[in-house]
């Protein structure tokens, strides 16, 4: 599972198993191939700590309050700096809060294809999840925890700069539901 991927990035910290009944919400609703991911390693950090799996019970409320989730959308995986992974139901969606839009990074329901070949494969990274300044700001700061993420100060949409002297370790969720709230939802 994922064997191209582990190559390149051979450490996971599982931080959380998921029980039976997270497991049962997501079947038939999400692709098997990531719940069986969680039911071997778990929700957890991976690639160097820039991207987290999550139980999507935990993030769902926030993304929905800061995202125009008409389709029902189901969020699994989060950024470093604050982007959410989501899957649509043949699809995954990319939503850069810091940003202010989406859009869809991989289509199809082959999360092996989204693991091995995307996510191993760095101009993917650049081009489709924004991970410029995360180096940077790992080095000065430190990996963020679980729930953190870093988060430009002041927010992108008031003016600040996309620079990594501008990212501060926060909270993911209340950093979401801030820009929310001060930015209004992403449509």
């Amino acid at each position: 599972m994922f064997d191209t991927f582990f190559e390149k990035y051979p450490d996971y910290s599982t931080v959380q198993r998921p029980t039976a009944d997270v497991l049962d919400k997501f079947t038939g609703k999400l692709p098997s191939q990531l719940l069986d991911f969680w039911n071997v390693y778990g929700f957890g950090t991976l690639m160097n700590g820039y991207l987290k799996l999550v139980d999507p019970s935990e993030f769902q409320a926030v993304f929905n309050e800061a995202y125009d989730n008409r389709d029902n959308e189901i969020v699994f995986a989060v950024t470093a700096l604050g982007d959410f992974l989501a899957w649509t139901g043949d699809a995954i969606r990319a939503v850069y809060f810091k940003n202010g839009y989406d859009s869809i990074v991989e289509s199809g329901d082959d999360m092996e294809w989204f693991f091995d070949m995307d996510l191993a494969d760095e101009g993917f990274l650049r081009d489709n999840l924004n991970d410029k300044n995360y180096l940077v700001a790992k080095e000065k700061l430190g990996e963020p925890g679980y729930d953190e993420c870093y988060g430009y100060v002041p927010l992108l949409g008031l003016g600040g700069a996309e620079k990594a002297d501008h990212l501060q370790k926060v909270k993911i969720k209340e950093h979401i539901a801030i820009i929310a709230q001060t930015l209004g939802k992403i449509k």
